[in-house]
């Protein structure tokens, strides 16, 4: 039984006659009449009262009727879905990023790539930098916006190809009124004696943050941890501590120092004060049009 015979049994019952759906089909008669005796076949009933050239449906015929047309409804439904899921313009992409990127990174890249494709359709998801690379080793998300702090033989990159695309400065964030606040840029042992937060254990930024710290001669007091930015920054402007964080979107196009009425991003002059920004993606296995042409979008305009 396939979806081509529930047709014809659909149309079979809208015109009562074999002469007519075969006429509308453009098929001969007796195509049409074996397709119908395969079905009562299949269906072990006769599923017409027949009366001279014309069908009427019987119980079992409206019955039959009914769940056929259901069934092509949801083949009809699939096929579109899939057509559009594939189709470069119109496609779902399932975007993993860094927690750290929300605010900066990713509504640019979104915006970016909606000006060529308004269309398209996201699905983010964020994390720490293990979980994303796992989630396009496992399938669960289609790339991932991610730095690669961890490059060389970590077995949790195994299967996963990553390019970088850009740069992201990195930014002391300072209460603002603060005494070092009047600094237009800083480097970090002018910190040191600070209370830092942080980000998680396993977040990219924190592990940069805790290389520069050393690399400037300290380790960080911490006073608190967080897994977001706009958390991080509220804390801040509350006076609970300092932060290493990736400048605003407008401080990384700009290069200007961006002030607040609550915090003052401090550019870092320590060497290696910035983090790659690349996009991870599945070695093996076909990407579908959609990601595809997003991919290609975020290797064409790298910095």
């Amino acid at each position: 039984m396939d979806d081509r015979d529930l047709r014809w049994l659909i149309l079979l019952a809208e015109t009562q006659h074999v002469s007519q759906a075969a006429d509308q089909l453009g098929v001969p008669q007796p195509t049409v009449s074996r397709a119908l005796a395969r079905l009562e076949a299949e269906f072990g009933a006769a599923l017409f009262d027949r009366a001279g050239g014309r069908l009427r449906l019987n119980r079992s015929g409206e019955l039959a009727v009914g769940h056929a047309q259901l069934v092509v409804q949801e083949i009809d439904t699939a096929k579109e879905r899939i057509a559009e899921l594939n189709h470069p313009e119109r496609g779902l992409i399932r975007l993993g990023f860094l927690a750290t990127m929300g605010e900066s990174i990713v509504p640019d890249v979104l915006t970016r790539y909606r000006r060529q494709a308004p269309e398209v359709r996201f699905v983010l998801k964020e994390g720490h930098s293990t979980d994303v690379v796992e989630w396009v080793r496992e399938g669960r998300v289609d790339l991932a916006l991610t730095g690669r702090t961890r490059p060389g033989a970590d077995p949790n990159w195994k299967d996963v190809t990553w390019t970088a695309i850009e740069r992201q400065r990195l930014c002391l964030l300072v209460p603002a009124g603060h005494a070092l606040a009047a600094h237009s840029s800083i480097d970090l042992k002018q910190a040191a004696a600070e209370q830092f937060i942080t980000f998680w254990p396993r977040a990219e930024v924190r592990l940069l943050t805790e290389q520069l710290c050393r690399q400037a001669g300290f380790t960080p007091s911490v006073a608190v941890q967080t897994g977001e930015v706009a958390t991080a920054r509220a804390l801040v402007a509350a006076g609970l501590g300092v932060a290493v964080v990736p400048a605003p979107a407008s401080a990384q196009s700009t290069g200007t120092n961006p002030q607040s009425t609550s915090v003052v991003y401090l550019p870092l002059n320590n060497p290696g004060a910035e983090r790659q920004v690349g996009i991870a993606w599945p070695t093996h296995g076909q990407l579908s049009p959609a990601v595809a042409r997003f991919l290609t979008f975020l290797q064409a305009n790298r910095e």
